[in-house]
């Protein structure tokens, strides 16, 4: 299972500390000076790309496996 597997894990906790450590650096500079850099907010972009981006590669990949998979059963 793919959920199991260590560095899908240790992937999956690393976006999600590059996404906390973004919202408390964006509020605090919202909190502080009133608005966002664009260093942070560029960032942000980045982060959400690579975030669909992976969602359409993983299930891209897992639609052409499990065709393959079924073939070769048959």
């Amino acid at each position: 299972m793919v959920e199991a597997d260590p560095v899908m894990r240790g992937a999956r906790n690393g976006f999600l500390a590059t996404v906390v450590l973004l919202v408390s650096i964006g509020g605090y500079q919202f909190a502080t000076i009133g608005t966002v850099r664009t260093s942070i907010a560029a960032t942000w972009i980045v982060a959400v790309l690579i975030y669909y981006g992976s969602q359409y590669y993983y299930r891209r990949t897992d639609g052409e496996g499990s065709n393959t998979k079924d073939e070769s059963d048959n």
